[in-house]
């Protein structure tokens, strides 16, 4: 059950990507964000008051949610967002997508796990993924290899709020209270950034960029929920490398439905691989 809630959650988070490039064709990535968090935090409390008790939520457990949230999607997908706008969906997306990586590094002090050869091997695939994409020229657009920041940024920040989740499911096995108490403090987390940047000022928001905006919320909540599912029913270390086969999907997705906007070499393909390979053999142990 844990391994058909990931690949669902793959599959969301990848037509999310894709959405939100269309979307940020007329609009920009604090906007995006914002709409997609506060779309994600309203849908979860509508499921929460039809599902569970609103005494789920006296357990100590629900802080390892709210502060995971504001870690990801708070911080997270601000991040990835201006990744893809920066430097497209095809670059940005198979970077994120070390986040397991990272996350399995961090299991190895918070949850006992054992660095091996195969994370060896996991880890190098991962960087030369990522040196491939960075080193990946495009005809339809230039982009700064600096602003790769920011989807490394994000990476680091998914795979903190995996450990929090994951630690936050063991002491309270409740995803749909998780996922609300995730979506809500990243929802304050992301109002706070969109204040701070200049409220009304940036945020710019048309008819069409937010139709795609709402469609990826809706698809990016669809993942949320997928993916705390998943880590209730299975261990960090299988559900994350089938979550992390979202650029794939995005890959496919692009080539699909933004070649007008987007490029997908033989070069990016090869990254994607890289890293989504590297990724799985770190995790998979």
């Amino acid at each position: 059950m844990g391994k058909y809630f990931a690949l669902q959650a793959a599959l969301a988070f990848a037509i999310s990507n894709v959405l939100i490039r269309r979307g940020l064709a007329t609009s920009n990535a604090i906007t995006g964000s914002f709409i997609s968090i506060s779309l994600s935090a309203a849908i979860s409390w509508i499921l929460v008051s039809f599902f569970i008790p609103l005494s789920s939520f006296l357990t100590h457990a629900v802080w390892y949610f709210v502060v995971g949230g504001i870690f990801a999607p708070g911080a997270a997908r601000i991040l990835v967002y201006m990744g893809i706008d920066r430097i497209g969906v095809s670059r940005s997306v198979p970077v994120v997508n070390a986040a397991p990586m990272i996350a399995s590094i961090l299991a190895v002090f918070f949850l006992g796990e054992t660095w091996t050869f195969q994370n060896f091997i996991g880890t190098s695939l991962v960087i030369l993924g990522v040196v491939i994409i960075s080193r990946t020229q495009t005809e339809q657009r230039r982009w700064d290899k600096r602003d790769l920041i920011y989807p490394l940024m994000a990476a680091m920040a998914f795979a903190i709020a995996s450990n929090l989740r994951k630690f936050g499911l063991l002491v309270e096995n409740i995803p749909l209270m998780a996922s609300a108490a995730n979506g809500t403090s990243a929802f304050l987390f992301a109002a706070l950034v969109l204040r701070v940047q200049g409220g009304r000022r940036v945020f710019k928001l048309s008819g069409s960029s937010f139709c795609w905006f709402f469609a990826a919320g809706l698809a990016s909540t669809a993942g949320m929920l997928a993916n705390f599912y998943a880590l209730s029913f299975g261990r960090l270390v299988i559900v994350e490398p089938l979550v992390s086969t979202n650029p794939v999907f995005t890959v496919l997705l692009a080539a699909i439905f933004l070649r007008d906007v987007e490029a997908v070499t033989p070069r990016v393909v090869v990254g994607t691989l890289c890293t989504v390979m590297g990724t799985a053999l770190v995790v998979m142990v």
